[in-house]
């Protein structure tokens, strides 16, 4: 278990790292982290640092917030979606990144 607790806290740091590959790498991890991670630490854990980079300053790590809250949805309870995931998601619509509007609206399909 302290292992578990040690692999996504390193990765979850990695989402204030300058680098925005290393920002880029912590969403590729969450895909992966979530696929074996119970709903609660996805939602307590993983949601709050996947909406801190949806401000992100780079287009292409906006757009892969939005790929991967549409991969998590399914494992989300409807508080945490209706909440967290939709105005997050719904900020990102608005984006003036055409890329990043389009998986939003992705998204925002898997979050009805």
């Amino acid at each position: 278990y302290q292992r578990r607790v040690r692999v996504i806290t390193k990765v979850l740091s990695m989402a204030r790292d300058p680098n925005y590959l290393h920002r880029m790498t912590t969403l590729f991890a969450i895909n992966v982290l979530a696929e074996v991670c119970p709903p609660d630490v996805i939602a307590k854990f993983m949601v709050p640092v996947i909406s801190n980079l949806a401000a992100d300053a780079v287009p292409n790590v906006r757009f892969n917030v939005a790929k991967t809250m549409a991969l998590i949805v399914p494992s989300l309870d409807s508080h945490t979606i209706e909440f967290q995931i939709k105005p997050c998601l719904t900020k990102l619509h608005e984006d003036e990144d055409m890329d990043v509007k389009y998986f939003a609206d992705e998204a925002l399909v898997l979050c009805h």
